[in-house]
């Protein structure tokens, strides 16, 4: 009997590690699908950055209009998607500037005044807000932050 406990035990401890790692699934396979949830990824580059947000929007087939990417600034890319089926909805998607790299989130939230974050520009400080009486578009379209007096 404790023969069989301890090899039931040793069986398990070995299968466990090849069971665990199926509880979670990788980021890279399933981040595209913008409208299945909020993804936070980290990029090294700004070419990088780029492609990605090219890809999810290509991948969801969002309209878009010229789409503006702020090379060398520390909001490098900000964009919203109102969601077409539903306009309680609306996707965000904003790349700022880490310590080292850029931050690219993919957020699907309520259409409603939403801040996002501050950040400073040389000396200037600016907030990153999306505000539906403001952000009327129903493409794809990139909005600005605002200067903080």
């Amino acid at each position: 009997m404790k023969t069989q406990l301890l090899l039931v035990g040793i069986l398990w401890i070995v299968g466990s590690p090849v069971f665990a790692q199926y509880q979670f699934q990788y980021m890279e396979d399933d981040f595209i699908q913008v409208g299945a949830g909020n993804y936070f990824i980290h990029l090294d580059k700004e070419a990088e950055v780029r492609k990605t947000v090219l890809s999810v929007i290509k991948a969801n087939r969002f309209p878009t209009e010229n789409l503006v990417f702020n090379k060398g600034k520390n909001l490098y890319f900000a964009a919203y998607f109102v969601n077409p089926s539903d306009d309680r909805f609306m996707y965000v998607v904003h790349a700022k500037r880490a310590r080292e790299g850029y931050d690219l989130y993919f957020l699907y939230c309520t259409n409603t005044l939403t801040h996002h974050f501050e950040y400073t520009e040389g000396k200037d400080l600016y907030s990153l807000k999306y505000d539906p009486e403001v952000n009327r578009s129903r493409v794809m379209s990139s909005f600005g932050a605002q200067l903080v007096e």
